[in-house]
């Protein structure tokens, strides 16, 4: 295989992980609320002027609930298609799928209240 064979190749991926994302947000109610908050704590965080330390710890949890959120989204896309008819075994599945970003998405606002909290208290 030549070099710019591979180099293609790794366009190609990356076009589909694009694709991906892109997909995800238009069709995904959830992922557009995560994206939305994710906005607010951004424009926060730099009203705030947080540390870097502070913006460090708020990319790596945005980041984890947006990705958990669209694993999620893909669970039950494969599932419904796998089952189309109710079966209980698939909406375990789905359910802990669905926990999995519930526990980020606490453990998020656990974490802004953390950093912001006390800079609000402040300007009370």
């Amino acid at each position: 295989m030549n070099s710019d064979y591979k180099g293609h190749k790794k366009w190609i991926g990356l076009s589909y992980a694009f694709n991906g994302l892109k997909e995800a947000v238009r069709e995904e109610k959830n992922l557009k609320i995560h994206l939305f908050i994710s906005f607010l704590v951004i424009l926060c965080s730099a009203w705030f002027q947080i540390t870097a330390i502070e913006w460090i710890v708020l990319i790596l949890i945005m980041a984890l609930v947006i990705t958990l959120e669209m694993i999620n989204s893909s669970i039950e896309r494969i599932m419904d298609f796998l089952a189309p008819e109710f079966n209980p075994l698939i909406g375990t599945i789905k359910d802990i799928a669905a926990g999995a970003v519930l526990i980020a998405a606490g453990s998020s606002i656990v974490i802004g209240l953390i950093i912001f909290l006390p800079k609000v208290m402040v300007l009370l």
